[in-house]
């Protein structure tokens, strides 16, 4: 099997440039037939996928969310398989998929993984993998994005996003129309999630699946920032179901006005709404790990 990696050695402040000889030595161990290729700006990635589409069996993402999305991207509408191998900040498409996050057991699924159809959101201003997203966490990944090197990664990086995130905490009144039913609320925050987690591994949606052709809907009604605070670390174990200010909801369609509110997309931020957002169900096909679908523990 042919496969290419799209690697960004930026992704996790510097970890991916680590991670990539150590996936390299395992492919070679493995005697797999595999070409690397490095990002060098972005959307650099969304480029070299979709050439890379044309030439091999499987495109790889080396990196954070945004990369594996960029990559999703650009072998998007081909016969191309998407791989996973987590190397930035969050790595919520591998957690979702049950990808290993160490980077030998996640060459491994490059080589001995099995195919599952993954559901796939497409949105006016881009395709999605693992969430899409308006409001606080918005705020938190502009947050995190503008930390300096040396900064926390992971859990840490995206907790410190938070408190700081808070200061500006403010509900905003919107219209959410699910498939045909439409609702106005004022809040947050609201998840379009693929897989259950979002965040660096807060569990966001804990029945979200990415092959069960729904998208999961996650309101974050006008929680006030302590209730907030409060509530965000109890989400890593789902703790969050059935909080007063949050309501989950399931479809195939997301709708949101008005305009204006920015947009997020697998950590990648763009444009504003209004939102318009459909899932494709197994529009891509991704290697994971034999056995019964397990999500990997955040």
């Amino acid at each position: 099997m042919s496969t290419a990696i799209v690697a960004n050695h930026l992704a996790g402040r510097g970890r991916a440039a680590r991670i990539g000889p150590i996936v390299r030595r395992r492919l070679d161990e493995l005697g797999a037939d595999y070409e690397y290729f490095e990002t060098g700006y972005a959307g650099h990635a969304v480029e070299l996928a979709h050439s890379a589409a044309q030439r091999h069996e499987v495109v790889a993402g080396l990196g954070g969310d945004g990369t594996v999305s960029e990559v999703l991207e650009g072998i998007w509408q081909t016969d191309c398989t998407l791989g996973v191998i987590p190397a930035g900040t969050g790595n919520d498409h591998a957690r979702g998929l049950a990808i290993p996050l160490d980077p030998v057991g996640a060459a491994d699924v490059l080589v001995k993984g099995r195919r599952l159809s993954m559901d796939v959101g497409v949105e006016t201003d881009k395709i999605f993998g693992c969430l899409a997203a308006i409001g606080f966490p918005v705020t938190v990944l502009e947050y995190v994005n503008a930390a300096k090197p040396g900064s926390p990664v992971g859990k840490a990086a995206y907790l410190s996003a938070v408190w700081k995130t808070l200061k500006h905490l403010k509900a905003v009144p919107v219209t959410i129309t699910v498939d045909d039913r439409a609702l106005s609320a004022d809040i947050v925050g609201v998840l379009l999630m693929n897989m259950p987690y979002g965040g660096g591994g807060l569990m966001f949606a804990p029945e979200a699946k990415p092959d069960d052709g729904l998208l999961s809907i996650v309101i974050v009604e006008d929680i006030g920032r302590w209730d907030l605070l409060w509530t965000l670390p109890k989400v890593y174990k789902g703790g969050h179901v059935g909080h007063r200010a949050v309501r989950i909801l399931q479809g195939r369609r997301v709708q949101i006005k008005p305009a204006g509110m920015r947009k997020m997309f697998d950590g990648d931020l763009r444009s504003t709404t209004p939102m318009d957002a459909r899932l494709v169900p197994g529009g891509v096909q991704v290697l994971v790990p034999h056995g019964p679908h397990r999500r990997s523990s955040p």
